[in-house]
């Protein structure tokens, strides 16, 4: 487990930060579901990194399970918790996906696990990235956690070299603040999509 995530992942930017988180899910899903196919969450969760945020939180939340299995059918759940965007076919594979390892309430492992970038876009929405760092921090070290107890090998921090920065970069009132990371897929950071 980390010691202190903000130390650790200071010099790397808020798009390596999502791609660790990823990275320790998808070993939670292959670990504890081996059974399972999760190549439509991965391909959800690694598109994040492509999209300005407030888009990838909306298609990633088509995978969680809080979002997806909230309502008794499609049309409920389609109109009310998507705003008519989410496919009959998206929803049929991810509902199957779930089927007898959560009910959806929020209130098991599996859903704690992949609430987690909810709650990462959540804390970073309309912020800075000094403000959010902590937070963020502390969602790192959530997950790494659940990773530890469940006996789950941690990623490799290494692969995350390319997402470093410099911290003492000045920039002008009309760039990005930096600290954020670049639009870039990221999927080659997927154990999962092949």
């Amino acid at each position: 487990m980390s010691k202190n995530a903000k130390e650790e992942f200071y010099n790397i930017t808020m798009t390596g930060k999502i791609c660790y988180i990823f990275m320790c899910i998808e070993r939670y899903l292959v670990d504890k579901y081996p059974d399972r196919d999760w190549t439509s969450v991965a391909k959800h969760m690694w598109q994040w990194t492509e999209h300005w945020w407030d888009e990838s939180w909306d298609n990633y939340s088509e995978v969680v399970p809080e979002f997806i299995m909230e309502f008794d059918t499609y049309e409920e759940t389609n109109l009310r918790a998507f705003e008519g965007k989410l496919s009959i076919e998206t929803y049929n594979e991810i509902k199957a996906l779930y089927e007898g390892i959560t009910d959806g309430k929020g209130e098991d492992e599996l859903s704690d696990v992949l609430r987690i970038p909810i709650d990462f876009g959540n804390e970073c929405e309309g912020t800075s990235v000094n403000a959010a760092e902590p937070y963020v921090a502390e969602l790192i070290e959530s997950i790494e956690n659940i990773l530890i107890k469940n006996n789950i090998q941690l990623p490799d921090k290494a692969v995350l070299k390319h997402f470093e920065y410099d911290r003492g970069k000045k920039h002008g009132l009309d760039e990005k603040e930096p600290g954020w990371g670049a639009f870039e897929n990221t999927e080659y950071l997927s154990i999962i999509i092949k």
